[in-house]
C-alpha cells in the first residue's frame, strides 16, 4: 500500500518536473516566469530532459500496476501534470522561479 503510493507520487513528480521543463524551454513562458527577454539557456537540453522525465514517469506506473493498467495511468498522470503546469503558468508563474533560477545558474530572484 505504501509502495503503491510512493510509486504514484514518483510518477507524478517526474511528469510534473518534465512538464515544467518543457514549458520553460519556450521563450514566451521563460519570459513570463523570469522577466528575461532572452531565450532560455539550454532550451534544447531542457526540452530533451523534459521529454525524458515525462517518459520516465512510465516506469513507476508499470512497477505499481503492471503494463495493462500503466497504459491507462501514465496518460492520466501526464494530463494532470500538464493541467497543473498550465494553471501555474496562468495564475502563479512566480512558483516556477526556483526551477528557472536553477536552470539559468543565477539562483532565485
Amino acid at each position: 500500500m505504501i509502495a503503491d503510493l510512493a510509486f504514484l507520487l514518483l510518477a507524478c513528480a517526474l511528469a510534473l518536473l518534465g512538464g515544467v521543463l518543457l514549458a520553460l524551454s519556450q521563450s514566451r513562458n521563460w519570459r513570463v516566469v523570469t522577466g528575461d527577454r532572452n531565450a532560455p539557456p539550454k532550451a534544447r537540453s531542457m526540452r530533451r530532459l523534459g521529454w525524458l522525465l515525462a517518459l520516465g514517469a512510465l516506469a513507476p506506473c508499470v512497477m505499481r500496476d503492471g503494463w495493462s493498467f500503466a497504459a491507462l495511468l501514465w496518460p492520466l498522470v501526464l494530463g494532470v501534470a500538464a493541467l497543473l503546469v498550465a494553471m501555474t503558468l496562468s495564475f502563479c508563474p512566480h512558483w516556477m522561479k526556483p526551477v528557472a533560477g536553477a536552470l539559468s545558474g543565477k539562483g532565485v530572484r
